[in-house]
């Protein structure tokens, strides 16, 4: 997700030199630091003399000194790691660089580790693509989603990490536990890591409300579609203009919304309709599909949609967001959070506690339930070493550091021991929350992008978890995610949105470079790019049917019915096992 969310520990035996003091002690395994009691976070013990013992055990025969090993368990190494990779998931470059400067620096002085990110506002699988056909691209990608990764794979282009992960990466086996051999091919190789594995289960998608307007109007009751549609066009009404001046819409769209979200409101799993047999139907061959078609068309006909709504990206939205000209939003629920109360603190006068967006479930009739947030555990996609790599095994060591719950916390939380960080570690397995940054986060006031720049948490995420973390089963990489029950406004998220949340592990399918539906796939998901936008944006109720019915027909002639006979037989196989 593109989200802004963000014990005793006992040190344990080291890696090889240049490597790394990482993982669990005692019961939580012999390698490196990790935490308990993250409320209280100041328990806990340490055991440096063993720890060094170990290092200098795993010293190379022909050494001359001890290891240095820093205050979050890291053999120092004596020349600098350096870690360059492409980041496949799309921002703003400029941003980037800018979030990851201090944090790059931090890892550069106590890790001796240089991590230079490369990331574009394009999109990650097109420039994977040029990157594989001209042979020009970087040791180490990370977000390559399953099939590009079997593209990779298929042309070589990758290395098989399980031999350095037997000899360099402990921790990596045992946080991933018993999930470790799911990642492995049928020869037992392993061709990436996984980004965001693990499951939090909490909402990632949601419809959302202006809080203080929807007071003003009496709170009526939204459950339907048609009950937001409803209050939104009510909004509109009673606020024609925005805070600049200018035309209100109701709703938007940007391109980090994804449609089988959204479908998830007439209670299809992720863009597809299951049956008791567990046979999967593409949207586009339901009732439902052209029923959400025909919703979002009500709203463009009426005036009510932005007509830039298919050429927005985020930013764009986020500027007419924050300048109140769109009143509703159906997306990632950090959305209106960002674009709203979180500028509006700092910009609009007389700003209120009241002056934001909750989120809210809606469910069409007859629908089982909204599926608004699946979950898969695997991961979001993963972080592989290509065939350019030099130093393998270097990267190995700071990415099983990473994988442990104190590289979880430094990585996600960011820099620690700051006025302005989320968290203080004092070495020897003593870390805690900063009250004062906790306190604003409570009251709205917590500065997101002033932190990720000051702090860099989460701007390097190669392979840490967004699950909770093993030491304490409750810790999360998304520092903001750690207080729910404390914070009244996620609690109420979390409370309107509980019924939406659902596992869907078993539907991940991987069309692989040599299956000719792989192509088939990929055609089908750009014709519904063009045509989902085409159908909205139909003047007339007539021609949105007309044009959701051309892109099915269009579909089911590429070969829709074998992509949904497909899936529907890869996902009987996951059930199955």
């Amino acid at each position: 997700m593109k989200l802004k969310k963000r014990t005793a520990l006992v040190l344990g035996s080291v890696l090889l030199t240049g490597g790394l003091l990482a993982g669990c002690s005692g019961e939580n395994g012999n390698n490196g630091s990790s935490g308990n009691s993250a409320n209280s976070g100041n328990s806990g013990s340490s055991n440096n003399s063993e720890s060094q013992s170990t290092s200098n055990n795993q010293q190379s025969s022909d050494s001359t000194s001890t290891p240095k090993v820093n205050e979050f368990g890291w053999t120092i190494p004596d020349n600098t790691i350096t870690l360059d990779y492409y980041s496949a998931d799309k921002d703003n470059p400029d941003k980037v660089a800018t979030k990851l400067k201090a944090i790059h620096d931090y890892i550069l002085d106590k890790f001796n580790v240089d991590v230079k990110k490369t990331q574009y506002d394009v999109d990650g699988k097109e420039k994977m693509n040029l990157m594989l056909a001209s042979s020009d691209y970087p040791g180490v990608i990370s977000a390559m989603d399953s099939d590009t990764l079997d593209k990779w794979k298929s042309q070589g282009k990758l290395i098989d990490l399980a031999p350095l992960v037997d000899k360099y990466g402990p921790n990596i086996k045992k946080e991933l536990g018993d999930k470790y051999n799911s990642y492995l091919d049928k020869d037992g190789k392993l061709w990436g890591l996984p980004r965001g594995w693990g499951l939090l289960p909490i909402p990632d998608f949601s419809a959302h409300i202006r809080y203080d307007w929807y007071q003003e109007m009496g709170s009526p009751t939204i459950e339907t579609p048609e009950d937001y549609y409803n209050v939104l066009k009510q909004m509109v009404a009673a606020h024609p203009k925005s805070s600049t001046g200018e035309k209100t819409y109701a709703i938007s769209w940007n391109d980090q919304i994804s449609i089988n979200n959204v479908l998830g409101i007439w209670g299809l799993k992720d863009g597809y309709k299951e049956d008791a047999d567990h046979n999967l139907t593409h949207w586009l061959n339901t009732s439902e599909g052209l029923e959400a078609v025909k919703y979002y068309n009500r709203f463009y006909r009426e005036g009510l949609m932005d007509p830039d709504s298919f050429l927005n990206k985020y930013d764009d939205w986020k500027l007419k967001f924050s300048n109140e000209q769109i009143i509703g939003h159906i997306g990632p629920w950090w959305q209106s959070w960002n674009a709203g109360h979180e500028v509006w603190k700092t910009t609009m006068q007389g700003w209120t506690d009241n002056n934001r967006y909750v989120q809210i479930s809606l469910k069409a009739p007859g629908a089982e339930a909204a599926y608004l947030s699946p979950k898969d555990t695997t991961g979001w996609n993963y972080t592989v070493i290509t065939d350019k790599e030099k130093h393998a095994e270097d990267v190995i060591k700071f990415l099983d550091f990473e994988m442990t719950p104190i590289g979880t916390r430094l990585l996600g939380w960011g820099i620690p021991n700051l006025p302005e960080s989320v968290w203080n570690y004092e070495g020897g397995g003593k870390w805690s929350f900063n009250d004062a940054q906790k306190q604003k986060l409570f009251a709205g006031t917590f500065e997101y992008d002033k932190v990720d720049e000051i702090t860099g948490g989460n701007q390097i995420w190669l392979d840490h978890p967004q699950g909770i973390m093993s030491d304490d089963n409750k810790s999360t990489a998304w520092y903001d995610q750690n207080f729910n029950d404390e914070d009244k406004w996620k609690a109420l998220m979390n409370k309107n949105l509980k019924d939406t949340i659902y596992d869907n592990t078993a539907r991940r399918i991987v069309f692989s470079a040599d299956n000719p539906l792989t192509i088939v796939n990929q055609q089908i998901e750009d014709l519904i790019k063009t045509g989902f936008a085409k159908a909205v944006m139909s003047k007339t109720e007539q021609g949105a049917v007309d044009a959701f019915n051309d892109m099915r027909d269009k579909a089911e002639k590429l070969g829709l019915k074998d992509i949904e006979a497909f899936r529907t037989q890869e996902y009987k196989n996951n059930l199955a096992k």
